[in-house]
């Protein structure tokens, strides 16, 4: 899977702020912090290997329609 740059910082930013806000109350809450945790090493990764399967961001192409006029 592709992914851009920016995708992968914007999921990793994602994925530290579910961190930073989690309280554990029990097992369940401990395993979901345990995969998050392991999907903030995957992302981590993606973003300092160069050459991997992330993608470098395009900017959207503008739409064709009728050229601006100044007034």
């Amino acid at each position: 899977m592709n992914l851009s740059k920016r995708s992968v910082e914007m999921l990793l930013d994602l994925v530290e702020i579910k961190l930073s806000y989690m309280d554990i109350s029990d097992r369940e809450d401990a395993r979901d912090m345990e995969i998050l945790e392991r999907c903030r090493e995957e992302l981590q990764s993606f973003d300092r290997q160069p050459g991997s399967n992330v993608a470098a961001f395009c900017e959207p192409m503008r739409r064709a329609g009728r050229p601006r006029t100044a007034a």
